[in-house]
């Protein structure tokens, strides 16, 4: 197979398309919890949460559920400054649109987030971060919100005490299948089987290049206009130029989820069909 054309599980589309399978969901956060999880009773790649029309919607990689419990599992291949931030937004997303009106605070699942991250998201050396809530004054203090975040720092797989859980992030990290591991050798089949479905890999390549550039227009934009602001010397155009980068980023997001990859590049080339896109999302 051409290496070029082969797409491995670190791409966004290969990892929602090889977790949203049931069997290797739940064992991967069996894996990763190192716990027991119930039969999974809906799972949805991609999953849109929007907690009202005027705000921020977020496009969850992999949500899925159990009778009492909610997972968002998030790849996260390139480094991000607001990784927590994320986790701060996705939680309050997540427990906004799971609790019905009137329901009371205890009727909130148990939930997870939990971002695979090719890199180290804290830069702080640690295989593995298990994010809690707690007491300043006194951290022994149980709080029990049943929010759970982790983080999966696969670049530092082999500080992983966990044989297991090792095998999983060094695959992620360098591709090695550990062929005594199950669930390491189940999602290699699946990447396999996947890469077999030429049409579907020529799609991904296609899309992922669109993506490329439009995220290079993005950058161009950002710094062309933070540039300007600077220059002029106002906060007012430093803060517009930041506010359109944040409508370019958006726009990618709603086009990518319409199934509309075609005008991401075409956008990126014709200042007046983006306005005219703007527009047409109400962004």
């Amino acid at each position: 197979m051409d290496k070029e054309k082969f797409v491995s599980i670190t791409n966004q589309y290969m990892f929602n398309r090889v977790m949203i399978q049931k069997d290797i969901c739940k064992d991967f956060l069996e894996c990763v919890l190192n716990k027991q999880i119930d039969d999974l009773i809906y799972k949805n790649a991609e999953q849109a949460i929007e907690p009202r029309l005027d705000f921020k919607s977020v496009r969850l990689d992999l949500f899925a559920k159990t009778k009492n419990e909610v997972f968002d599992i998030e790849l996260q291949v390139q480094q991000r400054a607001d990784i927590a931030r994320r986790y701060r937004y996705y939680q309050a997303s997540i427990d906004t649109t799971s609790l019905d009106k009137g329901a009371d605070y205890d009727k909130l699942d148990t939930s997870y987030i939990i971002f695979v991250c090719n890199h180290d998201p804290f830069k702080a050396g640690l295989p593995v971060y298990t994010i809690e809530r707690v007491c300043i004054e006194n951290n022994s203090i149980p709080i029990k919100d049943d929010s759970h975040w982790i983080a999966l720092n696969c670049k530092d797989y082999k500080k992983t005490k966990d044989k297991h859980l090792l095998s999983f992030m060094e695959y992620v990290s360098t591709g090695k299948i550990d062929r005594k591991d199950k669930l390491v050798t189940s999602i290699a089949s699946a990447v396999d089987k996947a890469n077999k479905d030429r049409e579907w890999v020529n799609k991904v390549f296609s899309v992922s290049t669109i993506g490329e550039d439009w995220e290079r227009e993005v950058r161009i934009a950002r710094r062309a206009a933070l540039k300007e602001g600077e220059e002029r010397g106002l906060e007012r155009g430093i803060l517009q130029g930041r506010a359109e980068a944040a409508r370019y980023d958006s726009l990618i997001e709603h086009l990518f989820a319409a199934g509309r990859e075609g005008d991401v590049l075409k956008a990126s080339k014709d200042p007046a069909y983006r306005e005219q896109l703007f527009t047409e999302f109400n962004i």
